[in-house]
């Protein structure tokens, strides 16, 4: 009964802290959610003695965070940083226990150095959750963020790695370099290939019930929170370690599929990232406020085991001082022999940067919920039965270091790398989608240039007008001219009505009602190119009331026409069309002219629209033709009794296809624009809260195709 109040209030109190964390803006969360434990305990002392077992602890609290860190984890980047990261997971770690171990040893001797060891491995692990939580205040480069998430990723399973040989050490009170050293390579090594293999039968398992019909949204995320626990037990029961099993699963179980995305795989992935964050947090919330609740106990006379109080803070300063300057004598060492790829320089080349880098990657890599959860599972007896010597005091000493560098990179890291502001936040996100636009609309258009007359081009060519739609959407918000913009649209659509006046003229020679037919389709042609809000229906008025009556009366008529004379009119109007973007074009090349730099540049980006407008209704013209026509700007603007020479009457055809795999197309295009986020992701050209939300978008106008 215990057990259940005690996860009651433990959820009640990261609630709690969630609410508060709205209304206490300048406290970080994880200290905000210590303090309520701490309050917890004082308020219900018997709730905090409550014991938890060490491999329970382990496998309901580091398996799943490290899974769906591995999960989150950018496997390119990871891998162009991977002698930094392997540098800083493993060799950092191992010199860090060692220096933390031998200090703290030295200040409480009668803390043995099997049990100093373990206490400075449980401190290996930095918590990339922790810098999370802290990050509403910080803003980190590219390098950094990858540096620290690779370095969580790893450090963890190594630390946790070494605190079991330490602890094994410290109750059985033998070692022996060359079993451990065999015992190490087995437990690393095996808990790999076992993680790879376990990771890639689940990965194909789910891949065969998806494609049998047998996976619902339900099943799908019970699958993956019920994946990192069975491969933890499956790994330790063989004898490797699950922390490594669970993370090598990770990895391989990410889903990044490049191909076509299913309604049905967006919906999971909408769920399932809803619900992970949702465990993560409530994870790492709870771990936290179990930190808070274990100060009252180890506070207390007893807990110090007969040493003063003053030598123990002294030992908690001086261990996280050592673990501080290590790990900042070592990061500064790897950035001042890194290499940029972009620049070609190293970091010594502009020492004082990489040494304020240095420092901003060494607090921003605090002690956390991995920290405390490594520690908690300190055994209650040892080896013979009798209580484990000193272990409220080393929980202690190491809850104190944990708080020292929460409250450190609370205090200092907004001052050294301050955030940027919701403005500066917004101006991201609004460029990010801008290159990923970008890239889709790139993508599309080398589709079709590819294969000019596959069945999915019709279809392919009203995705990219959509897209290049939202590009220009984006860039009317984003390039600082709107005005400009705004202005020019304007007298683009002037430009183009006055030479649609001029081609209905009787100096054309052709009568109204000959022209009408074909004028009739204009506001659909142009609908399709991206024109809306009235600007699809220029260049189709009529002076005359008898012409515009007759021209709505055309509207219901032309659905009887025979597929040769519906080409006929389409041909035409196509020609109509291509004439009024010619207008615009020659309007906006003058423009480019222009002294004003922002009318210049505004003329620039619309011009850019309109050359695409031009190709698209060349494509239709010529698609699927033997003889090709050319943009030879001689048109004869007329209702004509006959397609040109060479030309199919096909225009039916492409109306077919186009809404036969319209939805085809859109959704692979969404695909191309997840991929496109994943590209400028791990290039470090978007954040990763802007590829998240953006990832977010995606997945939502995925799940429309469900119908």
């Amino acid at each position: 009964m215990e057990l259940f109040e005690l996860i009651l209030l433990l959820l009640v109190c990261v609630m709690a802290s969630s609410v508060l964390d709205q209304m206490i803006s300048r406290m970080s969360l994880p200290l905000l959610q210590i303090g309520i434990g701490l309050a917890a305990a004082l308020l219900m002392p018997h709730l905090a003695s409550v014991y938890v077992d060490s491999e329970l602890f382990m496998m309901l609290f580091i398996a799943p965070l490290l899974f769906r860190e591995a999960r989150e984890a950018d496997k390119a980047s990871l891998w162009g940083n991977r002698w930094s990261i392997l540098s800083m997971a493993i060799a950092l770690v191992i010199a860090s226990v060692l220096a933390a171990g031998f200090i703290l040893h030295w200040i409480i001797p009668s803390i043995s150095l099997a049990a100093a060891f373990a206490c400075a491995a449980a401190l290996g692990p930095t918590d990339a959750a922790a810098v999370s939580a802290l990050g509403s205040t910080i803003s980190l480069t590219r390098r950094q963020s990858t540096l620290l998430s690779g370095e969580a990723l790893i450090n963890d399973a190594s630390g946790v790695v070494s605190f079991q040989f330490a602890i094994a050490a410290a109750v059985t009170g033998a070692f022996s370099l060359a079993d451990a050293t065999g015992s190490f390579t087995i437990l690393f090594f095996g808990g790999i290939l076992i993680g790879l293999a376990l990771g890639f039968l689940a990965k194909q398992g789910i891949g065969i019930l998806r494609r049998r019909g047998y996976v619902s949204t339900t099943m799908h995320v019970i699958y993956e929170v019920l994946s990192p626990f069975l491969i933890f037990l499956a790994a330790e029961e063989l004898h490797v370690s699950g922390i490594l099993a669970v993370v090598a699963a990770g990895l391989v179980m990410q889903e990044h599929t490049l191909g076509m995305v299913s309604p049905e795989t967006a919906r999971h992935q909408m769920v399932s990232n809803s619900f992970w964050e949702v465990i993560v947090f409530l994870i790492n919330g709870i771990l936290f406020v179990m930190l808070g609740m274990q100060l009252p106990k180890v506070l207390q006379p007893q807990a110090m085991d007969g040493v003063r109080p003053s030598v123990v803070i002294f030992a908690m300063l001086a261990v996280t001082v050592t673990i501080i300057v290590m790990r900042l004598l070592w990061i500064t060492v790897l950035e001042l022999f890194h290499k940029d790829p972009e620049s070609g320089s190293r970091g010594i080349a502009r020492p004082r940067q990489t040494v304020y880098q240095a420092l901003v990657t060494t607090i921003a890599g605090p002690k956390g919920a991995v920290t405390l959860s490594i520690i908690l599972t300190i055994p209650l007896y040892g080896h013979s039965g009798r209580i484990f010597p000193y272990r409220d005091l080393i929980i202690f000493v190491t809850s104190g270091v944990i708080l020292c560098t929460l409250l450190l990179a609370d205090v200092v890291l907004p001052r050294l790398a301050p955030k940027k502001t919701d403005e500066d936040e917004e101006a991201q996100l609004q460029t990010a989608r801008i290159s990923v636009l970008e890239g889709v609309v790139r993508e599309l258009r080398a589709l079709l240039d590819e294969n000019p007359d596959s069945e999915y081009v019709p279809a392919g060519r009203l995705t990219l007008m959509r897209y290049r739609t939202r590009l220009m959407h984006q860039r009317f918000i984003m390039e600082g001219h709107g005005s400009e913009l705004e202005q020019l649209m304007k007298e683009i659509l002037e430009v183009q009505q006055k030479r649609a006046d001029e081609i209905q003229s009787p100096a054309y020679g052709k009568p109204e009602s000959e022209r009408m037919p074909y004028y009739s389709i204009l506001p659909g042609i142009r609908a399709s190119l991206g024109y809306s809000y009235g600007a699809e229906n220029v260049g189709s008025r009529f002076e005359t009331p008898k012409g515009r009556l007759f021209l709505r009366f055309l509207k219901f008529r032309r659905q009887n026409y025979s597929d040769e004379k519906a080409a006929r009119i389409y041909y035409d109007t196509c020609i109509f069309a291509i004439d009024l973007e010619h207008a615009a074009i020659d309007y906006l090349k003058q423009e480019q002219e222009s002294d004003n730099r922002e009318r210049a540049d505004a003329a620039k980006l619309l011009l850019e629209e309109h050359e695409a407008c031009l190709q698209s209704l060349w494509g239709r013209i010529n698609y699927g033709q033997d003889v090709c026509l050319v943009d030879d700007r001689d048109y004869d603007h007329g209702f004509h009794q006959e397609m040109p020479e060479g030309m199919r009457a096909n225009t039916a055809e492409q109306f077919r296809m186009a809404r036969q795999y319209t939805d085809e197309v859109d959704a692979n295009a969404l695909s191309i624009e997840l991929d496109q986020i994943r590209r400028l992701r791990s290039e470090g050209k978007i954040t990763e809260n802007a590829a998240r939300e953006l990832r977010e978008q995606v997945y939502l106008m995925q799940t429309m195709y469900l119908e």
